[in-house]
Parts: structure tokens; sequence; C-alpha cells
């Protein structure tokens, strides 16, 4: 018999629209270790484009930025970096994120009765 287990999906919003989850997170954490939205966007498999409309989304959601990007010369050197703001925002989901885990991982302990 299969395993029953609580299963959820955590997101940011504000009045009722979609701001920030999975997608948004590893987009910023890319960013943060490529300090590169290009390259950031490739990992996680986004369009540029898309990536940059999420980013703007979220910050005119927020009313803050979440990114501060740098502009390359003629030889390059251009980059992106999470603001303050970018750094909160991953840091609050991760730990939103993992007090839901904890929490179901509790609540599906007692569900095992059922699935013996």
């Amino acid at each position: 018999m299969a395993k029953i287990r609580v299963a959820f999906k955590v997101w940011f919003e504000t009045e009722g629209k979609y701001i920030f989850g999975e997608g948004a997170l590893k987009l910023l954490e890319e960013i943060s270790e490529f300090n590169s939205l290009s390259r950031a966007a490739d990992a996680v498999n986004m369009s540029y484009r898309y990536a940059w409309g999420l980013l703007n989304m979220i910050e005119k959601s927020i009313g803050a930025q979440v990114l501060t990007t740098h502009r390359g010369g003629k030889h390059g050197g251009g980059g992106s970096e999470l603001t303050k703001t970018g750094k909160s925002l991953v840091e609050s989901y991760r730990k939103i994120k993992e007090d839901f885990e904890d929490l179901a991982n509790r609540h599906s302990k007692h569900l095992e009765s059922y699935t013996r």
C-alpha cells in the first residue's frame, strides 16, 4: 500500500496575486551564485525576457528592488547582484518553507497508521 504524505506549495502573494515562489527563488539563488541574470535564467531554464519580467513584477509588487545591475564596458564586466531586500526575500522564503516541511513531516507520521 502506498504511503500517505502531507504535501504543500509555498508562495507569496499580495492582493491575491502571486509574487514569489519556487521559480523566483531558484532564479534569485542562481543570480546570487553567478552574479549574472542571463546565466541565472539559463540555469533555471527561463528565457532572459521572462526572468527580467518576473523580477520587474516582484519589484513592482513589493515596491522595492531585489536586484541591482552593473553595466559592462567595452570588454564586458557587467553583472547583477541581489539587494538587501532580495536576500531577505530568499531567506524568508527558505525559512517559511522549512517550517512547512517540518509541519508536513510531523503530520505525515500521524498518517502512517492508514497505510499498514
